[in-house]
């Protein structure tokens, strides 16, 4: 399985334990509706818009999806027509820095952001007023389009 010596554990993820992870990272209790999603942190790479396009299939979304990348990858959606794809269906790209240092989606009561990641988990309550849910991005994108959150992978 690896390619380096034998591990010294080995340890098998179950649901409850994914299921577990979500609870911790999220702050929003049961929202019927989320407000936005943001992923890219760390920033999302070529590779990474790549799913976020398959994902995204032409559908248009009902919520923002702030995508954060940097940007020798922004150059190259630019290049290949890829942003202005991306931005047709609801997708904002912010570049060079990330939604929770810097004041770019709008302020909202009671404002509720999904997102993959881990550090806008943790950060963007309190330095954006959001409540937070964590999901994977493909849950992630399945909400925006829906405008509600989605949970279909393995912890729902």
């Amino acid at each position: 399985i690896l390619a380096g010596p034998e591990p010294e554990a080995m340890i098998r993820v179950t649901q409850q334990m994914v299921a577990s992870a979500r609870a911790g990272l999220s702050t929003a209790a049961t929202p019927k509706a989320i407000d936005a999603v943001a992923i890219g942190s760390p920033h999302l790479s070529d590779a990474e818009f790549g799913m976020l396009e398959r994902l995204i299939a032409g559908r248009r979304l009902a919520v923002p999806i702030y995508a954060c990348t940097g940007r020798h990858v922004l150059a190259s959606l630019e290049q290949d027509g890829r942003r202005k794809r991306l931005e047709a269906s609801g997708v904002t790209i912010v570049a060079d820095t990330c939604v929770v240092v810097t004041p770019i989606m709008p302020e909202l009561s009671n404002g509720v952001l999904m997102t993959n990641s881990g550090k806008f988990a943790h950060y963007a309550p309190g330095n954006t007023g959001y409540a937070v849910l964590y999901a994977s991005l493909a849950d992630c994108v399945e909400s925006a389009v829906a405008g509600k959150p989605r949970f279909t992978d393995i912890a729902a």
